[in-house]
Parts: structure tokens; C-alpha cells; sequence
């Protein structure tokens, strides 16, 4: 009996070894969302994400004067979305929001799958499955059915990301989004694309972050553009703060990937015009139960 205590003592032992030689990537992003996409991060168990989007007006709008007019788009149809997150387990998320652009409601769920390690687990990357659903409830949008089913869309992602040092990380987003609701019969209701993400570190609480979605050519019409966006992570006890630059108002990926209309830059009539909308997402966590494990 004494022997059989002993061999199981030195197994446990081992085993807590052999998971302490293990390392696994932490803040591959500071933040559950980048600029408008999502990264690869989860919530904590227990924990709640309570979120503000919000995108102003253009800014430019063919006139340099209009920096002022509008006051860098504040005047201008912006969009908020309003959301809350909660990690059911530290690799299980799940939220809903609500945007004020064409009264949309979404819920989504989010399951990291693999996780950064090194060590005697080795793994080079983060992977993390998002899915969603959304469903415009605009009365006043003739296309819509009485029932709403019109209005609903669909997007997959397979969020994959490498912490490359704690600096620098890259993420690629392949996506699949599905809109029952289409502007022109011609529109296609499928769209695929091809999302790619980086974080870079400039200080201790500050991160510099990029964001482009490149649709797959053909499915998008005429006038309808890539989404692409530039931001800042300020970082303190409790919240993030996110400020972004974009070409696009929307803030789930039903309408940000295809619905964006007009490039950051293109010319018209031969003149220069900028399709630029100055956002800030900020991010509020708490806890509401339990104690986080890994």
C-alpha cells in the first residue's frame, strides 16, 4: 500500500512539474476587441466587458474646411454600439450589443481553441473561433419582411494570432459572412474575406494597432470598399481606451466587411477626398462571480 501512495505522490509531482515548464503567451492583444474586429483574447471567467463604440461623421467630406465645420465628424451620422461581454469560462465568451445604425441587435460567442505555449507544450499560436448573429429591426427600411428575418446576417471567423515578442503580434481572420437583407438583387449575400491585424507596443500602456479586411475580389459592388483602420490602446486599472481612424462606421462584421463605402483615399472629379471617421471604443471590466482558473 505504501508503495502504491508513493508512485502516485511522484506522479502528481510530475505532473506539476511538467505543467510548469510550460509557458503560455499572455496579452497577444490587450483587449477582447482590436478596432472594430475581434482578437483572439477572451475574457477571464467571471468577468463582464461593459462597451462603448462609437464612430463619428466623416471628417474631410471633399473640403479641408470641413475639419472644422464638422468638427472632425462630430456633427456628421455617427454610429454607437453599446455591448457586454462575459467569460464563462477563461476560454468561452459570450456578448450582445446593440447599434444605433439601422437599430441592429447581435449576440455572439467566441472559443479560443489553442493557446501560445512554450515549453514542453509547445504551440506557435493562438486560435480562437468567433460566431455571430445580428438582425436589423429598422421598421422604416421598406426591403425588410414584417418578421424581420430579412434583416438577420451571419459572420465566422477563425481568429489566428502569434505574440512575436512584447512588442509586436500579428493575427490573420479568415471570415465568412452571411446577410439575408441585400441593397441589390445582385448583390452577393455570401461574402469571403480575409482579414489581417497587428499590435505594436510604444509604451508601457500604450499600443499602436492596424486593422484591414480584403474582401475576395468580385463579391463586393460597385462603390462598396475594403475596411481599414488605425488606432491607439491606452491601457489603466479597469479600462481600455481605444482610438481609432477608419473608413468605415459600422461595428459588427456583417457590415463593416460589407457595407463599407468609400476608401481611405481615393479622387473625385479629380480632386482629392478622404473617407475618414475618427471612433473610440471604451472598455469597462468588473467582476461579477467566481474565481479565474487556467
Amino acid at each position: 500500500m505504501y508503495r502504491y501512495f508513493t508512485f502516485f505522490v511522484l506522479m502528481a509531482i510530475s505532473g506539476l512539474l511538467y505543467a510548469q515548464n510550460t509557458t503560455y503567451a499572455t496579452e497577444t492583444f490587450r483587449d477582447t476587441r482590436i478596432i472594430s474586429g475581434q482578437s483572439v483574447e477572451t475574457s477571464v471567467q467571471g468577468q463582464a466587458k461593459f462597451i462603448i463604440s462609437h464612430r463619428f461623421g466623416d471628417i474631410y467630406e471633399q473640403n479641408p474646411f470641413s475639419l472644422l465645420y464638422n468638427f472632425f465628424g462630430f456633427n456628421g451620422g455617427a454610429n454607437m454600439r453599446i455591448g457586454l461581454d462575459y467569460g464563462v469560462t477563461n476560454w468561452l465568451t459570450v456578448g450582445a450589443g446593440r447599434s444605433n445604425l439601422a437599430r441592429t441587435y447581435d449576440g455572439f460567442v467566441k472559443v479560443k481553441l489553442l493557446k501560445q505555449s512554450t515549453g514542453d507544450k509547445n504551440m506557435p499560436i493562438t486560435l480562437t473561433l468567433y460566431s455571430d448573429i445580428s438582425v436589423i429591426t429598422d421598421t422604416s427600411d421598406e426591403l425588410l419582411d414584417p418578421y424581420f428575418t430579412g434583416g438577420i446576417g451571419y459572420a465566422n471567423q477563425l481568429l489566428i494570432a502569434r505574440k512575436f515578442s512584447d512588442g509586436f503580434s500579428l493575427q490573420l481572420m479568415p471570415t465568412h459572412v452571411h446577410r439575408n437583407l441585400v441593397d441589390l438583387n445582385s448583390d452577393p449575400n455570401d461574402i469571403f474575406a480575409v482579414g489581417i491585424a497587428t499590435k505594436v507596443r510604444v509604451a508601457k500602456n500604450i499600443d499602436l494597432t492596424g486593422e484591414y479586411f480584403y474582401t475576395l475580389p468580385d463579391q463586393l459592388p460597385v462603390g462598396y470598399d475594403n475596411c481599414l483602420s488605425i488606432g491607439a490602446d491606452f491601457i489603466t486599472k479597469g479600462h481600455v481606451f481605444q482610438l481609432q481612424f477608419s473608413n468605415s462606421p459600422y461595428l459588427i462584421p456583417e457590415h463593416y466587411i460589407g457595407k463599407t463605402q468609400g476608401s481611405i483615399y481615393e479622387t473625385v472629379n479629380g480632386k482629392p477626398d478622404f473617407n475618414i471617421r475618427f471612433g473610440f471604443n471604451i472598455t469597462r471590466t468588473f467582476k461579477v462571480a467566481g474565481r479565474p482558473y487556467e
